[in-house]
């Protein structure tokens, strides 16, 4: 039987629509919320402690997370264009050293570090996107972006390095056959599968709605320990069918959701790459258990009680560790004037990233491993598509992209 996903505004997230048991599922649920004790799985602790571990608007100061840009460092990144032009580079081939920001690079750095040894957490305040081209803004972002990341994720296997999330009134693709990104419907809370730093910019915001909503995963992993320890045990358990595209491989990898490895609690969760694509039963990727639908369900309903909106505007740069974070939206409406449009970048920072368990690397393999290296045909798209091109499997996740058309994908 495969999940159903609620609608998932982060502000009504509840377990109805997940859960459809008979009752022989009833019974083995029960038997095995029955079966585990009040321990933490083998490795993890009781309770997660450190810098990461905030819950609500109380838990965590968001305007101390925001590095407010001045005058001057604006100054700076306009000289830091000029520089990188003169070089008659790529604009694909933007770095620390060839974008030289010498007082503002410091400070991203030690954003950096906040992301990974901090609140998991920073926003880069003061841009405005219309004051530039597409060109340019892509090239301040890959810029800045460098200073957080240097290394970027691969997020298709065309070789999308850059992902336009927005809805297009043009499309005629129907909604339910795009993927969550570009619809204007809510998205649960999840991890880009395979990325280690989400890094957003917000071109333009929507007329009504579309926040952005996180949630400390350590938080989630703390609370659930008190009510559901089941919940986490299964949750960890290296039993979870994975959504992959492998060419004359299987359709899915079992691996856990959550991890701890190195001090870190690490959790890997996008509910439409689990389990069977809505809507496809052609049984190549099993079904989920009655435990896993409710412990996905607990889930998302934890992480709505510890989460946090991001106050987010036009021209913010969010950049969010995605090990250690979750991360879900509100739906929106766009209108005549105005319509939100964010680019996705997905990063990796070889001096401070986590390690990964390999229990959980396969999504990663695909966006920074060897497979990643042999895209050659690496894709910068300035402009968002003016047409949706419809993939195989459209099952609203908000982060994988499955190209199954030609039949010679390599992102799992």
């Amino acid at each position: 039987m495969a999940i159903h996903l609620p609608t998932a505004s982060p502000s009504h997230t509840s377990r109805q629509g997940w859960l459809n048991y008979d009752d022989a599922e009833l019974a083995l649920l029960s038997s095995q919320r029955d079966g585990v004790r009040t321990h933490p799985p083998l490795g993890f602790p009781h309770r997660v402690e450190g810098a990461m571990v905030w819950s609500g608007e109380k838990g965590i100061s968001v305007a101390s997370q925001i590095l407010e840009m001045s005058p001057a460092d604006l100054i700076e990144i306009n000289r830091a264009i000029v520089y990188f032009r003169g070089l008659e580079l790529d604009g694909s081939e933007v770095t620390c050293d060839n974008f030289p920001l010498p007082v503002l690079g410091p400070r991203l750095k030690k954003c950096a570090a906040r992301i990974h040894r901090g609140s998991g957490l920073c926003i880069v305040r003061g841009l405005n996107p219309n004051a530039y081209s597409a060109e340019d803004n892509t090239i301040i972002f890959l810029g800045l972006a460098s200073y957080i990341g240097e290394q970027r994720g691969v997020q298709s296997s065309k070789g999308a390095m850059l992902t336009h999330v927005y809805e297009s009134g043009t499309w005629t693709v129907p909604r339910e056959r795009r993927h969550g990104i570009h619809t204007n419907s809510s998205l649960p809370f999840h991890n880009d599968m395979g990325c280690e730093i989400l890094a957003l910019h917000i071109r333009s915001c929507a007329a009504r709605g579309g926040g952005t909503y996180i949630a400390s995963a350590a938080a989630v992993y703390n609370a659930m320990m008190k009510t559901s320890p089941w919940a986490v045990h299964t949750l960890a358990k290296h039993n979870w069918p994975i959504q992959v595209s492998r060419r004359g491989a299987s359709p899915f990898v079992l691996a856990p959701l959550l991890g701890f490895h190195s001090g870190n609690l690490i959790i890997s969760a996008d509910p439409s790459r689990i389990g069977p694509p809505s809507g496809v039963a052609d049984g190549r990727i099993p079904d989920l258990l009655p435990a896993q639908r409710e412990a996905l369900a607990l889930l998302q309903q934890t992480a709505a009680a510890q989460q946090v909106r991001l106050p987010t505007r036009h021209g913010d740069m969010v950049f969010i560790n995605n090990w250690g974070v979750l991360h879900a939206r509100d739906s929106y409406q766009d209108d005549d004037t105005v319509s939100r449009h964010i680019v996705r970048l997905w990063l990796r920072n070889s001096k401070l990233g986590w390690v990964i368990p390999e229990s959980m690397k396969t999504p990663w393999e695909a966006s920074f491993g060897l497979k990643a290296r042999e895209i050659v045909n690496r894709q910068y798209a300035v402009e968002p598509m003016p047409e949706y091109m419809e993939s195989k499997f459209s099952n609203g996740s908000a982060a994988f992209i499955m190209d199954e058309s030609d039949e010679d994908d390599t992102m799992p």
